[in-house]
C-alpha cells in the first residue's frame, strides 16, 4: 500500500511540473514593448511586423483610420508633396513707341511642378519649405500681320518659399496652420524674331528678369472626413523686385556681322497674393491623391518683354521710334490654373 501511496504522490508532482513548466513560458510571450532580456528561446523571439508588436511609423501602407475631426490625432514628423500644375499664364504686353499705347497680348496655358516638404515637432510647430516652377511659350505677331516669322515669346516662373509654421487645433474639428516666411520669385522673358531689314537678316532678342525678395505671412485650414481631406491656403507677401532688360540685333550683311545692344535697369514694389484650394483622398494611411487649384497675383512692377515687331519696337535698333519708350516695367502676372499629384503624411 505504501508503494502506491509513493506512486501516487509522484504523478501528481510530475503531472504539476509539466503545468508550471508551460506556464512559465508564457513570461516571455513578445508585448507592445520589449525589456532587456539576456537569453533568446524558441518561446521568446522577437516577431519581425507582427501587429501591435512592431508598430513602426514608416508603414506607409497601412489602412486608413476612419475618424471625425475631434479624433484625428495630428501628425508629427516629416512630410511632403509633389504636384503637375497647368495653369493660364499672362503673356508679355505690348508697348508701341509709336503711339504710346500699352496692349494687353491675353494668356498662355502652361506646365509646371510644385513640390513641398516639412517637418513639424510634438510642440505642433515646424519648417516647411515650397518651391514650383513653370515655363511655356507661344508665337505672337505683335501688331503687324505682315510679318513673316512672328515673334517667339518664352516665359518661366519660379517661386520658392521657407515657412516658420505654428499648428493650432480648433474646436470645431481640423486645425488651422499660420505661417510667417521669406520669398524669392522669378519672372523671366525671352523673345525671339528673324526679319528682313534693308542691310539684311536680322536676328532681334530680347531677355527681361524680375528678381523678387520679400517676407509673407498667410495660413492654411485642414479639415478631415472619413478618407477625405480639404486644405486651404492663403498668403500675401511685399516683395522688393530687382529688374533687367536686355536686347539684342544680330545683323547679317554682305559687309559681315554686326551687333547692337540695349540695356536697361529699374527697382520697384511687388505686392503678391497667392490663393490655393485643394482635396486630397487617402489611399493608405500615409499616402494621398491630390488635386485642386491655385491662384497667384502679382501686383504692378514687373517687367515683361515687349512683343512688339522689330519695325516698330522701341528696343531695336531698327526700329522707326527708337527714342519712344523703351520697356514695360510697370505690369503685372496673372497665374492661375488646376494642380494634381500625391501627397505623403500631409
Amino acid at each position: 500500500m505504501a508503494l502506491k501511496h509513493i506512486i501516487s504522490i509522484g504523478s501528481m508532482i510530475a503531472a504539476f511540473l509539466s503545468l508550471i513548466t508551460p506556464a512559465s513560458g508564457q513570461l516571455f510571450k513578445p508585448g507592445p514593448t520589449f525589456d532587456h532580456r539576456a537569453v533568446e528561446t524558441p518561446a521568446a523571439t522577437r516577431p519581425f511586423a507582427t501587429p501591435g508588436v512592431f508598430d513602426y511609423d514608416m508603414q506607409m501602407f497601412a489602412p486608413v483610420d476612419f475618424t471625425n475631426n475631434e479624433e484625428m490625432a495630428m501628425r508629427c514628423g516629416y512630410y511632403g508633396s509633389i504636384d503637375r500644375l497647368y495653369t493660364s499664364f499672362s503673356k508679355s504686353g505690348n508697348f508701341s513707341g509709336v503711339n504710346g499705347a500699352q496692349v494687353s497680348s491675353g494668356s498662355n496655358y502652361i506646365w509646371g511642378n510644385r513640390y513641398e516638404f516639412g517637418w513639424l515637432n510634438t510642440s505642433d510647430d515646424g519648417i516647411g519649405l515650397v518651391f514650383q516652377h513653370q515655363n511655356g511659350s507661344n508665337f505672337t505677331n505683335g501688331q503687324d500681320e505682315l510679318v513673316a516669322n512672328p515673334m517667339l515669346v518664352k516665359s518661366f516662373f519660379a517661386d520658392a518659399e521657407i515657412n516658420r509654421i505654428f499648428r493650432q487645433c480648433l474646436k470645431s474639428g481640423g486645425y488651422f496652420e499660420p505661417f510667417i516666411g521669406v520669398r524669392y520669385i522669378n519672372v523671366t522673358d525671352t523673345t525671339l524674331e528673324d526679319t528682313l531689314q534693308g542691310v539684311g537678316p536680322n536676328r532681334f532678342k530680347q531677355d527681361v528678369k524680375n528678381n523678387l525678395f520679400g517676407v509673407h505671412a498667410g495660413g492654411r485650414h485642414v479639415m478631415h472626413q472619413g478618407r477625405w481631406k480639404t486644405s486651404t491656403k492663403g498668403a500675401l507677401a511685399t516683395t522688393y523686385n530687382r529688374q533687367n532688360y536686355f536686347a539684342t540685333d544680330i545683323v547679317t550683311s554682305a559687309g559681315g556681322l554686326g551687333i547692337a545692344e540695349f540695356y536697361d535697369a529699374d527697382s520697384s514694389f511687388a505686392p503678391v497674393l497667392d490663393l490655393q484650394f485643394d482635396v486630397a483622398f487617402f489611399l493608405t494611411r500615409d499616402i494621398s491623391l491630390k488635386m485642386g487649384v491655385q491662384s497667384m497675383y502679382l501686383w504692378d512692377g514687373i517687367a515683361r518683354a515687349n512683343t512688339m515687331t522689330t519695325s516698330v519696337n522701341p528696343n531695336s535698333a531698327f526700329s522707326i521710334d527708337p527714342a519712344g519708350p523703351r520697356g514695360l516695367f510697370e505690369d503685372s502676372v496673372m497665374s492661375a490654373g488646376f494642380l494634381f499629384g500625391l501627397e505623403w503624411r500631409r
